[in-house]
């Protein structure tokens, strides 16, 4: 056997037994946001935001997109997994913003996505969020 064919075989092994997503995942704070906040809450965001992309308005019956829950405030920046500070988003809006302010997002999106984005709007309208008991 070669030394090369020895080094593939070891990165291999090293990467099968980093990508453990059980391992992975079970770490403290990295399950998803739907079970830290229960599947009331998840019902009442989509519901609230008529299961479309907050910020461009994709649907998964229209475009395919599928939708991921975004905290208005970043996690990073001290935000909180409520209802009150999540909307839906599609995977493009949601993996563009990271973790800027909406005043950040809203620039960054008119300028690079040609998208239109009040951040007023968009707080008030996450607020209206009822969850049922």
């Amino acid at each position: 056997m070669s030394a090369g064919l020895d080094g593939v075989r070891s990165r291999a092994h090293s990467l099968k037994t980093m990508c453990n997503s059980a391992a992975h995942n079970s770490r403290p704070g990295r399950e998803s946001v739907s079970k830290r906040i229960g599947v009331r809450a998840v019902r009442a965001i989509a519901a609230r935001d008529g299961g479309a992309c907050i910020y461009c308005g994709a649907t998964a019956e229209t475009s395919g997109a599928h939708l991921h829950l975004d905290h208005l405030t970043p996690r990073s920046a001290g935000g909180a997994d409520d209802a009150r500070n999540l909307v839906t988003a599609c995977r493009r809006c949601n993996s563009a913003r990271r973790d800027m302010t909406l005043a950040q997002w809203s620039a960054y999106a008119a300028t690079k996505l040609g998208l239109k984005i009040d951040p007023r709007a968009v707080r008030a309208h996450a607020r209206r969020v009822r969850i049922a008991a």
